[in-house]
């Protein structure tokens, strides 16, 4: 072995040079070169190397046995995979995936469900304020047949006069106007040709008042009550054919005092009173503007929520799409409930003016149902594009990474 820099001689067991550290070469001595006494060193790697076939045609290249001869030649990359993942991913590395992909789950799953409640919070709020309009309550007042519920609960007074309990009020008034010639047909014309509909929508409007802003109504007494029945003795008189007899008069007087006490149960002070401060309150609340606005505002704002916990418009579209039509069937599946009323009621008064309630503003419940789920299948839909379009330019741009 020999130091190619200073030239010291060493035996073939050393590797490097202990004067300078130069790492050691063997030597060897060219032809001719040792009579002049110079010694030249051939280098241990030659200048030229040959080509792979020339080498192992010039005996360069050794063929080793288990082994085979390395090829100089220069080859070109092979185009990677689109699909092969370059760098396995370790445990740790899943593992964090794995919690990053619950926790996204979680708390768009969260974020859903509170937009779903607020979604139903202002469909019941709608509800309440629609229900409480003075143009709904005159609906109710024109669908709602007061001759077909029933008397014993409708403040008429059946005592005395042998009217079965489950009888209704044409019935009960026809068992209780016997003698004057009155028909069941003439006491349904004296209704509906009277100003009772009329009183009725007046007194429903100020109660709905009262529910809505606190204004305590007018006490509903018999002199009312009285007052209404003498504004319709002429429609009383015509469906006779002769004037009413002031006995007959008289008697209708004393039978509408004697439901005062019933009148006194359907005052706001009992009607609070049953159910309580805090039903009434709670009522006045629901059916106030900031709730509803506040609840579709709290609706809206779970969609930028969603965007930030799944940073992709796709997953917001698709949590938030499913969201909005959920609560569009739930609103849905809740009118037709109180519609047919599958569920027995066992007060049939309270049954037939919940019935009439809900014919009234199904209506609009229902086009409030039809278009959150119209919305809902467009924010689907387009969650789909979104997404169709972005695995297209994934493909796309590892094509492209795979051509460079």
């Amino acid at each position: 072995m020999i130091c190619p820099n200073c030239g010291k001689e060493y035996n073939e067991k050393m590797t490097c040079c202990i004067s300078c550290g130069t790492d050691l070469v063997p030597y060897a001595v060219e032809r001719g070169t040792e009579q002049s006494g110079q010694i030249a060193f051939e280098p241990l790697i030659p200048d030229n190397i040959p080509t792979s076939e020339a080498a192992e045609n010039s005996g360069f290249v050794r063929e080793i046995p288990g082994h085979s001869p390395v090829s100089f030649e220069p080859t070109e990359p092979a185009p990677a995979d689109v699909n092969e993942i370059p760098v396995p991913l370790s445990e740790a590395g899943r593992k964090r995936i794995s919690v990053s992909g619950a926790a996204k789950f979680t708390g768009s799953l969260a974020a859903s469900l509170m937009m779903f409640a607020f979604i139903l919070l202002f469909s019941v709020s709608s509800a309440v304020r629609l229900a409480t309009s003075g143009s709904k309550i005159a609906r109710f007042a024109e669908s709602l047949d007061v001759m077909n519920l029933p008397a014993a609960e409708a403040a008429i007074p059946t005592e005395g006069y042998g009217i079965s309990g489950d009888a209704t009020v044409q019935e009960a008034i026809f068992v209780m106007s016997q003698g004057t010639g009155l028909s069941r047909e003439d006491i349904k014309t004296i209704y509906e040709a009277s100003t009772i509909q009329s009183f009725m929508t007046a007194q429903l409007t100020e109660y709905a008042e009262f529910v809505r802003s606190g204004k305590m109504p007018e006490k509903l007494t018999a002199d009312k009550l009285k007052s209404v029945f003498s504004e319709n003795l002429n429609v009383i008189d015509d469906a006779l054919g002769k004037p009413l007899s002031q006995h007959d008069i008289n008697l209708a007087f004393s039978e509408i005092d004697s439901v005062q006490p019933v009148l006194d149960k359907l005052s706001p002070a009992s009607l609070e009173e049953h159910l309580g401060g805090g039903g009434i309150t709670a009522l006045r609340l629901l059916s106030s503007m900031p709730v509803i606005i506040g609840a579709a505002a709290l609706a809206a704002a779970m969609l930028p929520l969603l965007r930030a916990i799944n940073r992709k418009n796709s997953a917001m579209l698709r949590w938030g799409g499913g969201a909005v039509i959920a609560g569009g069937a739930a609103v849905s599946a809740a009118v037709f409930l109180f519609t047919v009323q599958p569920v027995p009621i066992r007060d049939r008064l309270l049954r037939s003016i919940a019935k009439c309630a809900a014919d009234v503003i199904a209506p609009d419940l229902y086009r409030i149902g039809g278009i959150l789920a119209v919305l809902g299948a467009v924010m689907l839909v387009w969650a789909g594009t979104l997404k169709n379009a972005q695995s297209v330019q994934t493909a796309q741009t590892a094509q492209t990474a795979g051509r460079i």
